[in-house]
């Protein structure tokens, strides 16, 4: 019989470590595929909250994918009328770029969010809802892009437009599912709709100073809120077709007086109507697939070259 020295048994035991951590890993990555697959996604605020755990039906699975900027937030698996859409609460949970690469991972499609805000325009009160058609990013803490690694075509050379800022088929839909939900509602007679309207996306982490709020009404921002406009960015640079709901819960800074107090009657009304509005729209939204988009052709550019380039060689 043939003995090998010890030295030989142990680095057979690492190859064989090494052999089955990869294999694991191999099934992790192709797990992905077998999740169940979705073409919309709703993303939640606090326009939301926790009023989608609290409906019966909704909530199948939920699940997390690796992805190539770090591990998903928690991706919920729902169903509405037999539709299926993908559910992230409280905008991702911190993971701004995590929970947008994944869902672009995904296939998703078509995205719905939303938020609530402070009002700088005068003319929106608290409940009113908001479904806006631009934003101004003053974030400084998030990333300003997409890494180029995600992208499933190498080539491709992401510089978004945002003439619209948003997909005006979602937003129209969301418009006209806000009216039916409100207007013939006597209980909601208080709330009025607004057709269009800038969002402000401030830094976050605190509310905004009286005079930050005088900056951003000469700006031309109609509401200020901390996560949206993150929202509409990236849902561009990776080719979903996006739109939101804004929910004024609060005048912004030195525009009225409020304390928090308000939100304690706030949030019981307006989450429900919130996701009566956004169920309503699925359907809807579903049926856009295939229809040419107005973001079609907005998202990469052709290569910028000094000289043309010669196919042939």
């Amino acid at each position: 019989m043939k003995v090998f020295p010890l030295r030989w048994y142990r680095f057979r035991s690492l190859r064989v470590i090494v052999t089955v951590f990869f294999l694991l890993a191999a099934g992790m990555v192709e797990a992905a595929p077998n999740v169940p697959k979705a073409r919309i996604a709703v993303l939640g605020g606090t326009f939301l909250n926790d009023i989608i755990f609290h409906r019966d039906g909704l909530i199948q699975s939920e699940f997390t994918i690796d992805t190539k900027v770090g591990k998903s937030p928690t991706i919920y698996y729902a169903e509405y009328e037999g539709l299926p859409f993908y559910y992230v609460d409280s905008h991702g949970g911190g993971k701004w770029l995590e929970t947008w690469v994944a869902l672009y991972d995904l296939g998703v499609e078509e995205a719905v969010g939303g938020a609530t805000a402070g009002a700088i325009n005068r003319s929106m009160n608290v409940y009113d809802y908001v479904i806006p058609d631009d934003f101004i990013d003053l974030n400084i803490d998030r990333p300003i892009r997409i890494p180029h690694e995600v992208y499933r075509d190498p080539d491709a050379i992401p510089l978004p437009r945002f003439v619209p800022a948003v997909d005006t088929d979602i937003r129209d839909i969301l418009l006209d599912e806000t009216r039916k939900a409100i207007l013939d509602n006597k209980k909601y007679e208080d709330i009025s709709i607004h057709d269009g309207g800038v969002i402000i996306q401030s830094r976050g982490g605190r509310f905004e100073t009286v005079a930050e709020v005088e900056m951003m009404a000469r700006m031309g921002g109609d509401v200020v809120t901390m996560s949206v406009g993150t929202e509409m960015a990236y849902s561009r640079m990776l080719g979903i077709n996006y739109a939101n709901i804004i929910v004024i819960s609060n005048p912004a800074e030195g525009r009225n007086q409020w304390d928090f107090s308000l939100m304690e009657e706030l949030y019981p009304r307006v989450n429900p109507l919130s996701l009566d509005i956004v169920l309503a729209a699925l359907p809807r939204i579903a049926g856009l697939e295939g229809k040419p988009r107005v973001s079609d052709g907005l998202i990469n550019h052709p290569e910028m070259t000094s000289q043309p380039t010669d196919k042939k060689h």
